[in-house]
Formats: C-alpha cells, structure tokens, sequence
C-alpha cells in the first residue's frame, strides 16, 4: 500500500503541499512575541523601510547575531505581503516543507520509495519540526541548504555528476549565508568522517569534488555581503558576529544557555517526538546494516551533528534540529522492515501512551502554576488528542496491523501540531504583555528603561530610545503622554517620581519578567 502510494506521479507534490499546509498553519493569526521571532522580523522590517541591504539593525541599532540571508527573504515577503506575522514568517514554512520535500527525494533516490515514504512521515510527525518552521528565524533557511548540501555531497560522490557539485557548493554558500561558518566546519566534518568510513579519504575523491571550484563558488556567493557590512560598520559586524556569536558561543554558554553532555541527545529524541520513540531499534538495525552506504552516512551526518553540539558551550534545541533529517532516514529504513524483522514494537507503543497521557495533565498543571498563562491552563485539554491516538494505535497493534497502528501515531503527531498552532497557540497568545498593551502606546513618546520586551519594536515600527533612571521626572514633564517600558525587577529598587505611575504590569509568557509600562500621573 505504501510503495502504491508513494509511487504515484502526484505524491512528491501532494507531499509538499501537506507539509506546507502543517508548516504554515496560522502563521498569521499569532503575534510576533517570542524574543528571537521579535529581533529577527524587527532587523528585517528596518531594512526593509531603509531600502539597506547590507547592515542589519535591530532598534536602530547594529545587530551582529545573524547573517543576512532570512533577512532578504522577510523583506522580499514584506514588499508583497506587507509588515505582518503571515510575511515575517512564510519563507520559514516554505523551506520547512522543502526539507522534507527533498528528504524525500534524495532517499528515494538512493534507497527505495517505502524508506523515503517513512522518512518523510516521521519529519512530519515532528512537532518540534512544525514549530520550528513556523518561526521567523533563521534556522528554517540553514537546516533547508544544510541539509541540501549533505545531500548533494552523496549524490555528487555517487553520480559524479557536476551538477551536483556544483550545486554542493551554492547550497554551502547559501548556509553560511543563513548562519555562519559553522554551515561550512560541520559539513566539512561529516564530509571527512564519511569518506574515512567508506575508505574513500584519498585525493584521487577529493579532486573529484573539485574542491578548488567549491571554494571559489564558496567566496564568489557569501564573501560580498561579509567583506561589504564589514566595511560599513568599520568591522564592528565583524567583530561581534564571528567572535561573540560564533567563538564565544561555542566556547561558553550565553544568555544562561548551557547544559550538560547529553542534554543535545536529549533535544534529539524530544525533538523527534514521537518517532524517536523507536530510535534505539533503528540504531541497532542501522548497525547490522552499516554497508549500507547510504544508511550510514545518514547515521554518521545526524550522530555528527549531535556530538558537535553536544561540547558547544551554548546549547539550545534548535541547534541540533539539522540533524533530524539523517535520524528520519535512520528511522525510515527501521519503520519500511518492521514488518519483516524481529522487532518490539510493544516496549515503544507503551511509552508512547504513558506521554500521551502526562503531556496534557503536566501541561494543565504547569500553566497552573504559569502566572501568565494560569487563566489559560484548560487549554491543556485540547492534548486529549494524544492519548486519543494512542488507543486508536493499541486497537491497530491489537489487531496485528502494526503499519496502521504507526501510521495512527504519525496521525495523532500532525493531528496535534494543527491544534496547537490553530486552537493552543492562539490562546497563549492573548495573554501576552505586548498585545494587551499596545492601545497604551498609541501616538506616544515611548522609551525604554534598562531591557523591555522585542516585541515592541516590531509593532511600533519606530525607534524607542534607552533613558536613564535619573532622567524619568524630566522626561514626563516633557511628554505628559509618554510612556517607560521596563520590567518589574528593573524598578523594584527604585523611587518613582511623584509625576509618575505604573499604568499596565503583566508577566511575559514564555519569559521570566514582568513587563511594565510607566506614565505619567497628570495624564
């Protein structure tokens, strides 16, 4: 049934179009909040105002942390679609969709269509993956051409075909466009660790990658932009981005993000839920099968990946998210022979349910105790979904049809993943500082004093300027209207003058601080 399906002249594009649909859902019916979401569409929607191509900004100010190319993608989406959620956040849902679009095809290629078909499955299955895609950040762009360029590598080795060098290296160049020189170092890593494991590590491969033309392409794609902000801001990009936010990234945490050892293996199984739930089995047959050439270098790309991020001094989920395609084939092959090996099923499907039934109850009782989302924690209960599913895949397994039983369980993931987004995710949403209190700041002078909410930029479309303790009796006297935003602990040591008061407090969601808006009290 499923080599039929995946079989069909339509199902490559009927693919695509269910993993958009899943990728895009409601991306326009929430507010640009989270932190990263709010900095990233913020940089991209002042360039596009400036018509700046080349030096990001974020508050008006230099932005270092990324690379450029997420910001093309957003403006091009604004000059169509105008400054909003649905524009910041379509090229992330589209290059979403075609990570699983190409998974499919190159496993197809060099494996056969009932391994891809799976493959496939447990990427949609993803929720973390859905997530992921759904934010106007960058990583949607780097895992796209990271994993394109993986890809590529193989074919290119296999086929010999120039294209597919060729295109190796536009993919690499695009990468590092989206992210930095780690789109070149771990690549450069996997590339070595394969040729060592397939006993091809020789010159005679290498020069067959034509690895001089690569580095040309390389240089001739992604060093302009580099060479051009560097010298715009008189190497402060520079300085900021590869040093800060690649070295000492990588050396130590930021931003409170470390963890220990084994924490990316966890963000690894989590983030692959609930497929990940037969990762051992997949590994262990992966393992019997190692001269499978491509099986393998999907082993060793999403090992790799995992391991690298694993001594990285930050540590964040989204980091080992690059690695889900290569774990999906791995799980793919395992998923396409469970039928025809001796496998456990059972232990797995147990686990599943157990999840299934603490992930609606633990969510209930942690926005219970979420001072943000406490009025919101009914919304838990649209997670029946879970073990909803689970007891249509235990009636399956019970009726010795193991295929629909997993297939229940892809459908229950995807069937979760529109929910949240259309009916969890809007709800949480409401209770966010910034929507419900934006009408406060209508025609204003706003400022901001010590660390205010993103969000705010994004959605004021003008700067907002820092102010110092010293200088809030002055500046209220100057604009009667005006408006502080702060947090709770950054005034928790502080004596308001008398010509002021706090007029809107509200814990952020998903964040530590409260946020709080000061005005005047002769308003």
């Amino acid at each position: 049934m499923i080599e039929k399906l995946a079989s069909k002249k339509y199902f490559t594009f009927l693919l695509f179009v269910i993993s958009f649909i899943i990728f895009s859902a409601n991306i326009w019916g929430v507010s640009i909040y989270i932190i990263d979401e709010s900095r990233n569409a913020s940089c991209a929607r002042e360039m596009f105002e400036k018509n700046e191509l080349i030096v990001p900004t974020f508050n008006y100010d230099l932005r270092t942390d990324k690379p450029p190319l997420h910001y093309f993608f957003m403006m091009l989406s604004y000059s169509i679609f105008g400054v909003n959620a649905l524009a910041a956040r379509l090229f992330s849902a589209l290059f979403g969709s075609l990570t699983i679009f190409i998974t499919f095809l190159y496993t197809k290629k060099f494996f056969n269509k009932k391994v891809a078909f799976w493959s496939a499955t447990v990427l949609l299955s993803s929720i973390h993956l859905a997530v992921q895609s759904h934010f106007a950040v960058p990583d949607p762009y780097l895992i796209f051409f990271f994993t394109w360029s993986l890809f590529l590598f193989y074919s290119a080795l296999k086929t010999n075909k120039l294209s597919d060098k060729l295109l190796l290296y536009v993919a690499l160049s695009l990468a590092v466009l989206s992210k930095g020189p780690v789109s070149i170092a771990l690549p450069g890593l996997i590339f070595l660790i394969f040729l060592i494991a397939d006993k091809k590590f020789n010159l005679k491969t290498i020069l067959k990658l034509k690895p001089l033309t690569g580095a040309f392409i390389v240089l001739a794609i992604s060093t302009p932009w580099f060479w051009l902000v560097h010298s715009k801001t008189n190497g402060a990009f520079t300085e900021g981005f590869f040093l800060n936010h690649n070295l000492n990234r990588f050396a130590s945490p930021m931003e409170g993000h470390g963890g220990f050892f084994l924490i990316t293996f966890l963000f690894v199984l989590a983030g692959l839920f609930p497929f990940s739930l037969f990762i051992f089995q997949a590994i262990k047959l992966w393992w019997k099968n190692r001269k499978i050439s491509f099986l393998t270098f999907s082993a060793i790309a999403g090992i790799t990946i995992t391991i690298f991020f694993s001594i990285s001094g930050t540590k964040l989920p989204n980091y080992t998210v690059p690695a889900y395609p290569f774990f999906a084939v791995i799980l793919g092959y395992y998923l396409s022979k469970i039928t025809q090996i001796k496998t456990h099923v059972k232990p797995s499907l147990i686990v599943f349910t157990i999840l299934a039934i603490l992930i609606p109850i633990g969510g209930f009782i942690g926005m219970k105790y979420d001072e943000s989302l406490k009025d919101a924690n009914n919304i838990a209960w649209w997670f029946l979904s879970l073990p909803i599913g689970a007891i249509v895949a235990w009636y399956f397994f019970r009726k010795q049809k193991t295929i629909h039983s997993l297939l229940s369980i892809s459908a229950t993931a995807i069937l979760t993943s529109l929910i949240f987004f259309y009916f969890v995710f809007p709800v949480i949403d409401n209770q966010n500082p910034v929507k419900n209190s934006l009408h406060l700041l209508e025609n204003k002078k706003v400022v901001y004093f010590e660390k205010y909410c993103h969000s705010y930029s994004f959605y004021l479309k003008k700067p907002i300027p820092a102010i110092q303790e010293d200088k809030f009796e002055e500046f209220f006297e100057a604009n009667k209207n005006g408006i502080i935003i702060t947090t709770k602990n950054k005034i928790k040591e502080i004596d308001l003058p008398s010509n002021c008061k706090i007029v809107f407090s509200q814990k952020d969601v998903f964040e530590s601080p409260t946020t709080v808006l000061i005005g005047s009290s002769n308003e």
